[in-house]
């Protein structure tokens, strides 16, 4: 007789998939505020998820190619993506360009969905942090003197609980400012990325863990942070340079005349 069914669930699968829940009641509820149909719902979240997926799964084993090169062997190399982890930085790209591509041919149906869908994803990623926390992946350094709050004892920076206020409130930021967003003229996805770029940088140094691989002293997320916040500088120079010219000319112009 077996009157009870013991199920042993990994912690970080269960809040991953918590936090993808929520994410994705979120961007349910905003359909009706964004005039988006609810095939077109399924269709963004069907390739949001492969995207994601695949784009965790891709960074992550790309970091693991200096591993390949020293232990390379036919099934190491057949096995490097299927037994490869998941880092949040691919998945976040993934989804990107996945919805990038999707949403490619109407510009204002692209600009729509990116203003739906990019608050929930701090929101999803809190979740996800919490889940590296239960299961103890993504750890800090090392306390000198263990920490007590409550009932539990840190050994290690909490770097997962740290990362996940911060997303939190990264959360409750981009809504309060996409209320306030009423000309739709704020670009979202720049906003969260940017902050989180700034976030993920400096959390980085308070890491213990070195399998998400270390480059000349900087992790892959802080080098992948470097670029973001060099790209959006670089776009805003150029605005800026673009903005001057056409001034000049609009000047020499009213001179002329």
């Amino acid at each position: 007789m077996y009157p009870y069914i013991h199920i042993v669930l990994p912690s970080y699968t269960v809040m991953a998939l918590l936090g993808g829940f929520l994410a994705m009641g979120f961007v349910f509820f905003r359909l009706e505020r964004f005039s988006v149909e609810f095939t077109a719902f399924i269709k963004l979240l069907v390739v949001s998820v492969v995207g994601g997926f695949f784009g965790a799964k891709m960074l992550f084993a790309l970091t693991r190619i200096s591993w390949l090169v020293s232990n390379f062997s036919l099934k190491n190399l057949l096995l490097l993506i299927p037994q490869s982890g998941l880092v949040f930085y691919g998945g976040l790209f993934g989804v990107i360009f996945t919805l990038c591509f999707f949403t490619r041919k109407d510009k204002e149906y692209h600009k729509k969905v990116f203003r739906m869908i990019v608050p929930s994803m701090p929101l999803f990623h809190a979740f996800g942090r919490i889940g590296c926390f239960l299961s103890g992946c993504c750890y800090g350094k090392l306390l000198l003197v263990p920490l007590k709050i409550g009932g539990l004892t840190f050994t290690h920076i909490p770097t997962q609980l740290l990362e996940c206020l911060a997303e939190s409130l990264l959360f409750v930021l981009i809504l309060i400012i996409d209320k306030r967003n009423k000309d739709n003229d704020i670009d979202l996805l720049k906003i969260y990325l940017v902050l989180y770029a700034c976030i993920r940088f400096a959390d980085e140094f308070l890491r213990g863990d070195v399998v998400r691989g270390i480059y000349f002293g900087l992790s892959t997320s802080q080098w992948i942070s470097i670029f973001i916040l060099l790209f959006y500088l670089v776009s805003a120079l150029k605005i800026k340079i673009s903005s001057n010219t056409v001034n000049n000319k609009d000047l020499l112009k009213s001179e002329k005349g």
